[in-house]
């Protein structure tokens, strides 16, 4: 644990004695806002008998989300840029903040230290979003009932989320850029069920809490006559604070893929979990694969995506498969049309009337960029 503490911190201190000639001439940050906003019209069907998860649900719904960046950045005469982004929700919500984070960049990479994705999510490639800001693989927003265990089918590798953190970025070199985050205690803000202060030292004996957490991630882009690759890799590994029934250390690993040519985009991945159970037949399975065509200002795309968590020795699985056909309309730079149908079918492995469903979701909208 203390080794990967050193090895992090090491790195980390090592780039930034390398900023430390000639921090002169640099002006100070000001900070500069941008954001977006997005809407939608929703109508959908789903399983809506007695006791099934749409009864008494009303089948259309006007849906919003935003955010509001603040965001600032200098340069020092010898070439290092130091930033600083705060996204703060459009709304009022359990987490006013989204992600916070301070970085320093140059030469040697970049430095990220704060609330923010680990490498192996912000590396990410993998299947494309048919429906603007909705998608089907870690979707953004979903509006039918989800209630098994799989809940959204997830395209993306992360244990920590955005606890606080520090990554490290190497420089891209010959396509390939490397990735790691460690994470010392999975709980942004001090939220439960982590103990201890926000502002203080958080306590080690939380029961079943993941801590120490290292998450890797890797991408690799290149253009090859006329086909664009784009490859990705991502691990995370967490260590158990304090025994708990049932759990373990936390493993995930996730690979992405996406080629374009000729305006198509293909992209797929593939996601594992052990979701940081010991019992077994208690892993989870993720992946998705789309397609998507772009011709002027329109963009064509469908998508599928599948999660599947066994429920234990002899048990079964709960499944989720979601389906999508969409379109986006850029309409002018910053402003995009989007609209489109998802389908999603829930199974659970004792077959509760209360958890199946089968929902349909007809979407059109806008998303705004600034």
């Amino acid at each position: 644990m203390k080794s990967r503490i050193l090895g992090t911190t090491s790195m980390v201190a090592a780039a930034l004695l390398f900023t430390g000639s000639a921090a002169q001439g640099a002006d100070k940050i000001k900070l500069g806002l941008g954001g977006y906003f997005k809407a939608y019209l929703v109508a959908g069907s789903q399983d809506d008998g007695a006791g099934q998860p749409g009864a008494n649900l009303r089948s259309h719904k006007i849906a919003r989300e935003g955010e509001i960046f603040f965001k600032g950045k200098t340069t020092l005469d010898n070439g290092i840029t130091f930033g600083v982004d705060v996204q703060l929700e459009a709304e009022t919500c359990g987490d006013q903040i989204d992600e916070s984070f301070i970085y320093v960049q140059g030469g040697f990479g970049k430095i990220v230290i704060g609330a923010d994705d680990p490498a192996s999510d912000s590396m990410y490639m993998g299947t494309p979003q048919p429906i603007a800001g909705i998608g089907v693989a870690t979707p953004d927003d979903v509006f039918s009932a989800l209630g098994n265990a799989v809940a959204t089918p997830a395209s993306i590798t992360s244990i920590s989320g955005d606890s606080e953190k520090i990554t490290y970025f190497t420089p891209r070199m010959s396509g390939f850029q490397l990735g790691i985050s460690y994470t010392p205690e999975n709980c942004e803000e001090a939220r439960a069920p982590c103990t201890g202060t926000y502002a203080g030292f958080q306590a080690t004996n939380s029961a079943g809490q993941q801590s120490e957490i290292i998450e890797v991630g890797a991408n690799y882009i290149r253009k090859i006559g006329d086909v664009d690759i784009g490859l990705y890799a991502g691990i995370g590994k967490g260590d158990l604070e304090l025994t708990a029934a049932g759990a373990e250390d936390q493993d995930q690993w996730g690979l992405g893929v996406e080629l374009g040519v000729a305006g198509f985009t293909i992209g797929a991945d593939y996601r594992e979990d052990d979701q940081g159970t010991s019992a077994a037949n208690t892993d989870r399975t993720d992946y998705s694969l789309g397609v998507s065509y772009a011709m002027g200002n329109w963009t064509l795309g469908a998508a599928y995506a599948h999660g599947e968590v066994e429920a234990g020795a002899g048990l079964g699985e709960d499944e989720t498969d979601g389906y999508q056909v969409g379109m986006v309309y850029d309409l002018s730079p910053g402003i995009v049309l989007t609209g489109g149908f998802t389908y999603w079918d829930v199974e659970d492995n004792l077959n509760a009337v209360g958890i199946e469903n089968s929902a349909s979701e007809f979407i059109v909208g806008t998303l705004l960029s600034f």
